[in-house]
C-alpha cells in the first residue's frame, strides 16, 4: 500500500513568528490559516494539537445532523471514524454504563489520532489489514528518524555558532598577543555524524496509535456508523522488564544525585557547582517507598491544589506514648483529576521514614519535592525529569543498562511480595494494580530467593515414624547396604526390593 499524500500538519513562519494550519480540501485545494501565536506561546505544543483536532473535527463534519449509518467498511474512512470518536469519546463525551469515564490524557490521545488521521485518513476500513499496518509501523520509523535527524541538526547548529564565538575570542587574544593557550574554555566539541541506522526504533511502539485505532473502530460500529465490526491488527507487547535495583544500587543512585553538581540559574544568572539534581535523590526516595508512577511523584505538592497529587503532614498525638508524632499520606490523585481503572491511585499512608524526610522538605521551603530549582526561566513548577534522570542512571550504573525509573516501582512490588506477612492483595492495592498484574508482571524473584527455595527441602521428606533421618539421609543408607535396584515391572525384584527397603526402615528405627 503506498503512502496517502500529506493531511493536516502545522507550519512555522520565521518572518511573523506564528503558527499555521496547512492542510488540502477534497478539490484539491490548499488550505493554510493563521493560529495567532508563535514560539513564544508557553503553550503552543498543546494548543496546536487542540487547533488540529478541532480543524480535522470540522473538516468531516456532516454538513446536516442527519447522520448516514450502516455503511459498508469499503465506503467509510478512517478520518470519519476518527472524528466521530473525538466527538464521542473526548469533546462530547456522556458516561454510560460501559464507559463511565473520559479517555485518559485526552492531549496525548489527540496527539495519537493526529498522527492516525495522517497516515490512515483517506484510508477506507476495509483497507484495514496487516499490509496497512506494516506500512504504518515504517511511517512511524520514518518520522523518529526525522526527529533524530532535526534534533542532530539544531546541535550541529549550535555547535557551529560556539565554534565561531571561540574562533572569534582565540583570534582577538592573538591580535592582543596574549595567545590562545591561556583561554580559559576549551574549543566545542563537534557532535558525532548523524547515522540513521543508530536511531532506536521499536516496532512495539506503534501498538498504542493502533489500539486508539482499534478504540476508535469499535465506537464506530456501536454507532452504527459502519454495518460490521473491524479491527486492525495489532502489533506485538514490548517484553517484559526483568530489571529490578539491589538496596546497595538505591543507595548508589541517591548519593550521586545528592552530590551532584553542575551550572543552574539562580535570580536568572548562571552559577557554577550548584547542587542540580537533589530532586531527582527526592524522586527516588519517594518511588523506592510508595512504588508510584513517575507522573504521581514529579508533580507531587505538598499543598493540596486541586490538579495534581499531594502530600498531606499532620501531627497527631500516639495513643501509646501520648506525644505529638507526624504522620503523612500520599494522596496519589488530586480532588479535581479524574481515576481510571486502568491507572488507580489509590491514597496511601506514608512509612515513618519518608514522612521524616517530607517534614525536612516542607520545613526547608519547597512546595513540589521533585522541582528543579534551578530553570532559567525562573518557573517555580515540576516539570519533566525523564532525561536528567535517564543520564543519573547511566552515570551510576554504566551505558548499557536496561534500568528506567519505571524500575523503582518493579524494586517496591518485588521487596513488598517478599514480606510473608503481607497479603498479595494488599500489596496490590497499596501499589494501585491488581493482583494478578502484581504476581505476573511486577514481582521478580532474585537468585538467593531461589536458594532459599532449595535450602528449604534439607527439612522435608520424613520417611520415619519417629522422624529420625530424611530422605536423603535414608537414600545414603540404603545404598550404603547395597539395595539393588529394581524395576517395578519386574514383580520378584520388586518384591526383594520392598522387603529390603522395610527392613532398612526396621533398622533405622
Amino acid at each position: 500500500m503506498g503512502r496517502p499524500r500529506k493531511g493536516t500538519r502545522e507550519w512555522y513562519d520565521e518572518t511573523t513568528d506564528t503558527y499555521f494550519i496547512r492542510d488540502v480540501d477534497e478539490d484539491g485545494k490548499p488550505v493554510k490559516f493563521s493560529l495567532g501565536f508563535g514560539k513564544k506561546d508557553p503553550d503552543r505544543i498543546e494548543k496546536i494539537e487542540l487547533a488540529k483536532a478541532k480543524y480535522i473535527s470540522e473538516k468531516h463534519a456532516k454538513a446536516s445532523k442527519v447522520r448516514v449509518k450502516n455503511q459498508d467498511a469499503s465506503t467509510v474512512l478512517v478520518a470519519d471514524v476518527v472524528d466521530r470518536y473525538i466527538d464521542v469519546r473526548i469533546e462530547n463525551f456522556v458516561p454510560d454504563t460501559k464507559r463511565k469515564k473520559p479517555v485518559a490524557e485526552p492531549g496525548e490521545a489527540l496527539s495519537r489520532l493526529r498522527t492516525l488521521v495522517e497516515f490512515f485518513g483517506q484510508v477506507t476500513l476495509e483497507d484495514l489489514d496487516y499490509d496497512a499496518r506494516d506500512d504504518f509501523v515504517r511511517f512511524i520509523r520514518d518520522k523518529a528518524r526525522s526527529r533524530a535527524r532535526a534534533i542532530h541538526a539544531r546541535k550541529v547548529a549550535a555547535y557551529l555558532e560556539k565554534k565561531a564565538k571561540w574562533d572569534a575570542a582565540a583570534a582577538a587574544r592573538l591580535l592582543a598577543g596574549k595567545g590562545d593557550r591561556d583561554m580559559k574554555r576549551k574549543p566545542p566539541v563537534a557532535p558525532e555524524p548523524f547515522d540513521v541506522n543508530a536511531v532506536k526504533f521499536a516496532p512495539e511502539s506503534a501498538r498504542r496509535y493502533l489500539q486508539d485505532l482499534n478504540s476508535a473502530l469499535s465506537t464506530a460500529y456501536e454507532r452504527r456508523l459502519v454495518r460490521s465490526p473491524v479491527k486492525i491488527p495489532l502489533t506485538g507487547k514490548y517484553e517484559r522488564r526483568t530489571t529490578i535495583f539491589s538496596d546497595e544500587q538505591v543507595v548508589r543512585l541517591i548519593a550521586h544525585a545528592y552530590f551532584k553538581r553542575g551550572m543552574g540559574w539562580i535570580g536568572r544568572r548562571p552559577k557554577q557547582r550548584v547542587f542540580i539534581w537533589r530532586h531527582l535523590a527526592r524522586f527516588m526516595l519517594l518511588a523506592y517507598y510508595t512504588g508510584s508512577r513517575k507522573t504521581r511523584m514529579s508533580l507531587a505538592s505538598f499543598e493540596d491544589e486541586g490538579d495534581r497529587p499531594w502530600i498531606e503532614l499532620k501531627q497527631v498525638r500516639d495513643p501509646k506514648t501520648g506525644q505529638l508524632v507526624w504522620k503523612g499520606w500520599l494522596h496519589r490523585l488530586g480532588d479535581d483529576e479524574v481515576g481510571h481503572d486502568t491507572k488507580q491511585a489509590p491514597t496511601i499512608g506514608l512509612p515513618a521514614l519518608l514522612v521524616k524526610y517530607c517534614v525536612r522538605w516542607k520545613r526547608q521551603g519547597l512546595r513540589y519535592p521533585c522541582m528543579y530549582p534551578y530553570s532559567a526561566n525562573g518557573k517555580e513548577e515540576p516539570g519533566e525529569l525523564q532525561k536528567s534522570m535517564r543520564k543519573c542512571l547511566r552515570e551510576v550504573l554504566g551505558e548499557d543498562t536496561d534500568a528506567v525509573i519505571h524500575t523503582f516501582r518493579h524494586t517496591c512490588a518485588t521487596n513488598l511480595c517478599q514480606r510473608s506477612k503481607l497479603s498479595l492483595v494488599a500489596i496490590a492495592a497499596y501499589l494501585g494494580m491488581t493482583t494478578e498484574t502484581l504476581v505476573g508482571v511486577y514481582a521478580k524473584h532474585r537468585i538467593e530467593d531461589l536458594d532459599k527455595v532449595a535450602d528449604s527441602f534439607s527439612d522435608a521428606g520424613q520417611l520415619t515414624a519417629k522422624g529420625a533421618k530424611t530422605v536423603g539421609q535414608i537414600l545414603t543408607e540404603t545404598e550404603r547396604n547395597g539395595i539393588v535396584p529394581f524395576d517395578l515391572e519386574l514383580p520378584e525384584i520388586e518384591k526383594n526390593a520392598m522387603r529390603s527397603i522395610a527392613k532398612a526402615q526396621r533398622a533405622a528405627a
